[in-house]
Order: structure tokens, then C-alpha cells, then sequence
């Protein structure tokens, strides 16, 4: 049953393919993001294929999905640029004084400091300092003791601090 649907998908969509892939484009302006873009979006609709009432909307239901994926991504990512700003005042460094511009740098700095952590130091982090949960549950998620998910955040977080330390020497915000 289920391949018969993939087919009847795939029979449908190829005509609305170019368009889709035109919007998905304008939707993005980077032509990998936009293949992106297009190639979940056809998975949704594989799962959502069952609720098209008529084979003649599929063309608007189609970008209809490309569009709401789109958004679902775009929020995605707004969340999770909210969270390195958040995760910079957890790692504040003491004596500094940031304005906004400088805030949304040390993001960035930030988000490469977690990204040369070691993978385990920053899942624990991550979900301890970022996704707020406690010690125990990062355990249980990670499948650890809790006195691992413990060191490797003391770890993680001292790593980061002397990174963000040296950045913000760099440029000015610390003296």
C-alpha cells in the first residue's frame, strides 16, 4: 500500500517539480538550503499524502507544505540562535560589559566555542545549560552517571569560559 502511494506522489509531482524547486529557492537564496528545503518537504508530504482530498490541489497543497516547512525551519533556527545568546549570560564573563552589537558577536564566538568542544562535553552542556535540564536527567538522556554528566559540563564549562575569555581580550570587552 504504501508503495502504491509513494508512485502516485511521484506521479503527481513531477510536473509541479520545477515550481517548487523555483519557490523553495526564492524561499532560501542558497541553492543547497533550497534542495533541502524541497527534499523534506516532499517527505512530509509522503507522510501527509492521505489528507490530499483532491488530486487537483495538489499543486497548492504542495507549496503549501514546501511554505510550512519553510516557516517550521526558519523558527528552528530563530530558536536556537536564542539560545547561544541565552547560553553567552550562563558563560557571562565577569567583569564585562556587552552591549547588543558585542552580544550578538560573542554569539557567534560562542556557538564556535561549543562547536570545538569535545561531542560529549557539549551534549552535556548543552542540555544542562540550554535545554535547562537537571544533572539527572541529562544523565538519563546521555546514559551516564550523573556525576559524568557533572564533569563534563564543569569541563565544558571552563573550556568555554578561557575561550570567550581570549575573544572578548581580543576585542576590548574584557581588559
Amino acid at each position: 500500500m504504501r508503495w502504491l502511494r509513494r508512485r502516485r506522489l511521484d506521479r503527481l509531482l513531477k510536473p509541479v517539480l520545477p515550481g517548487l524547486r523555483r519557490f523553495c529557492r526564492r524561499l532560501c537564496r542558497d541553492a543547497d538550503e533550497a534542495e533541502d528545503l524541497l527534499q523534506e518537504a516532499v517527505l512530509a508530504a509522503l507522510g501527509r499524502f492521505g489528507k490530499l482530498r483532491h488530486e487537483g490541489a495538489f499543486k497548492v497543497w504542495m507549496h503549501r507544505i514546501v511554505y510550512t516547512v519553510h516557516l517550521d525551519r526558519r523558527d528552528r533556527e530563530a530558536r536556537h540562535r536564542r539560545r547561544v545568546d541565552a547560553y553567552a549570560q550562563v558563560v557571562a564573563l565577569p567583569g564585562a560589559t556587552v552591549d547588543p552589537a558585542e552580544a550578538r558577536w560573542l554569539g557567534r564566538a560562542l556557538a564556535t566555542a561549543l562547536d570545538a568542544l569535545p561531542d560529549l562535553q557539549r551534549e552535556a552542556v548543552w542540555l544542562v545549560d540550554v535545554e535547562g535540564l537537571s544533572f539527572t536527567e541529562t544523565a538519563e538522556v546521555l546514559g551516564c552517571k550523573r556525576g559524568t554528566v557533572a564533569s563534563r559540563v564543569a569541563r565544558a564549562r571552563a573550556a568555554l569560559r578561557q575561550d570567550l575569555a581570549q575573544v572578548a581580550h581580543e576585542v576590548g570587552v574584557l581588559s
